[in-house]
C-alpha cells in the first residue's frame, strides 16, 4: 500500500511538472510571439477609462491578435498589473509582442497626434475640425470653460500646432491653446506701445483679429493696426470689410453687396463706432504684435489691390481714387 501511494505521488508530481512545464511553454510562446507578423499592417486599439484588464483582453482577441483570453488576462494579473492599465489609442506595430505591448499601455505609451488652429479661422471651424480629428474625443461643452465670463469662446485659443494624446478629450487642447493665447496676450498688453485706443487686453485681442482678417501680408499688419488706431482716435467707424462678413455667417456669399454693408449687427463696422463686442476669429502670435505694436502714420484709409496687397490713403479723396483704380474695374 505504501509503495502503491509512492507511486501515486510520484505520478502527480510529474503530471503536476508536465503541466507546469506545458504551460510555461505556451506562456513562453504568448509573451515572446509577435502579436503580427512583419508583413501586417499595424493595428490600433483603444482603451477607454473605464476599460478593464479583462475587456483589453477581449478586444485584442477579437482581432485575432492572441488566441488564449485566459493566459493573457493570467500574465496580466500575475504582474499586478490589472489596474495600471493607462487609457488611449496604441498603436501595435509588426513583431511587437504581447509584453512589449503590455509595458507600452502600463506606461501610457499612447499614439499622438497633431491639431492646427488655422490664424483667421473662426470657432466654428475649429469645432468642425475637432469633431473629424482622429482619435479625438470632442465634447462640444468644453467650449464653456474656454468662454468662461466672455460673450463668446471666439479668439480665445491662439492659432498653433498642438499635439495630443490619442484618446484624449478635446478640452485638455483647448484648454492648452486658450492658455497660451491668455500668457502672450498678457505680455503683449503688458510691453504695448503707448497711447493705444484700447482700456483692456480683451480689446487688444479684438483689434487682433481684425487685423488678422484683414491681411496675411505682415508688412501690412501694422499699418493697417496704425490706421485702426487712428480712426478709433477720431471716432471714426472702423469700416472693416471682415466684420461685416462675420456678421452675415453663412449668409455671405463671397463678395460684399451695398446691402450686405447695412446689416444690424453690432459686428458691423460701417454701421457701428468702435470694436466689435468680441473677435472675430483665432488669432496668430503676429496680429497680437501688430495690434500691440502699430505703424503709426497720417493713413485713414486702405483698399484693397486685389493681389493680397492694400492701397493706403491718407484723404477720402485719396481713397476713392483708389476704389476706382483696384475695385470699380472689376466690378
Amino acid at each position: 500500500m505504501a509503495a502503491g501511494r509512492k507511486k501515486l505521488r510520484a505520478f502527480v508530481v510529474s503530471a503536476t511538472l508536465i503541466f507546469m512545464v506545458v504551460s510555461a511553454y505556451h506562456l513562453y510562446g504568448l509573451v515572446n510571439a509577435p502579436l503580427l507578423n512583419s508583413e501586417s499592417a499595424p493595428e490600433f486599439i483603444c482603451l477607454d477609462k473605464s476599460a478593464t484588464a479583462y475587456q483589453f483582453v477581449r478586444i485584442l482577441k477579437e482581432k485575432k491578435l492572441i488566441h488564449s483570453t485566459k493566459l493573457f488576462l493570467w500574465m496580466i494579473r500575475s504582474q499586478g498589473l490589472a489596474h495600471h492599465l493607462k487609457a488611449g489609442v496604441y498603436q501595435i506595430q509588426p513583431g511587437e509582442t504581447a509584453n512589449q505591448l503590455l509595458k507600452r499601455i502600463v506606461a501610457g505609451d499612447v499614439v499622438t497626434e497633431n491639431f492646427t488652429i488655422i490664424a483667421g479661422t473662426t470657432q466654428q471651424r475649429v469645432a468642425q475640425d475637432l469633431a473629424k480629428a482622429i482619435y479625438m474625443d470632442y465634447h462640444p461643452e468644453d467650449w464653456l470653460a474656454i468662454k468662461g465670463n466672455y460673450a463668446s469662446a471666439e479668439g480665445l485659443l491662439l492659432a498653433d500646432t498642438y499635439q495630443y494624446r490619442g484618446g484624449s478629450r478635446s478640452q485638455s487642447l483647448l484648454a492648452q491653446a486658450n492658455k497660451n493665447l491668455m500668457n502672450y496676450l498678457t505680455d503683449s498688453w503688458t510691453h504695448r506701445a503707448a497711447n493705444l485706443p484700447y482700456q483692456t487686453p480683451y480689446e487688444l485681442l479684438v483689434a487682433a483679429s481684425i487685423i488678422e482678417k484683414e491681411s496675411a501680408i505682415a508688412q501690412e499688419r501694422k499699418l493697417i493696426a496704425g490706421v485702426m488706431v487712428n480712426r478709433l482716435k477720431k471716432n471714426m467707424p472702423l469700416q472693416m470689410d471682415p466684420t461685416v462678413i462675420y456678421a452675415l455667417g453663412s449668409a455671405y456669399r463671397g463678395k460684399l453687396s451695398h446691402n450686405d454693408l447695412k446689416i444690424d449687427s453690432p459686428y458691423n463696422s460701417y454701421r457701428y463706432r468702435g470694436l466689435p463686442p468680441t473677435p472675430i476669429a483665432m488669432i496668430g502670435k503676429e496680429a497680437i504684435d501688430a495690434a500691440a505694436h502699430p505703424e503709426m502714420s497720417n493713413y485713414l484709409y486702405f483698399v484693397a489691390k486685389g493681389d493680397g496687397s492694400h492701397q493706403f490713403s491718407e484723404t477720402y479723396e485719396q481713397q476713392k481714387k483708389a476704389i476706382n483704380q483696384y475695385q470699380r474695374k472689376d466690378s
